[in-house]
């Protein structure tokens, strides 16, 4: 199993989880909006790490580098609903 799919997972998790802590915090009318979509790359998430049992899948130090920076702009709660999106396309990549 690569190094950089281990890095990666580790970022999708941080990831997911600072969405699910702004998600937390949001007012009622950004929870339904974005209910769905965290649940999304909750999914994704889950589907990666069964993934990485599989042979063949590539990441590059670039993928991982992508995700850090992610995982950064999700820490900011104006930017849920773009990073949501974000996260959620980059992991569909994967999976």
């Amino acid at each position: 199993m690569s190094n950089n799919l281990n890095k990666l997972i580790a970022e999708a998790r941080l990831a997911y989880i600072n969405a699910e802590v702004a998600f937390q915090s949001a007012n009622i009318n950004d929870v339904e909006t974005l209910q769905p979509k965290v649940e999304e790359a909750q999914e994704l998430v889950e589907k990666l790490e069964a993934r990485q049992l599989k042979d063949g899948i590539v990441i590059t130090a670039a993928d991982v580098a992508k995700m850090k920076e992610l995982r950064e702009q999700i820490n900011d709660a104006a930017t849920l609903q773009q990073g949501l999106t974000k996260l959620i396309s980059i992991l569909v990549t994967f999976v």
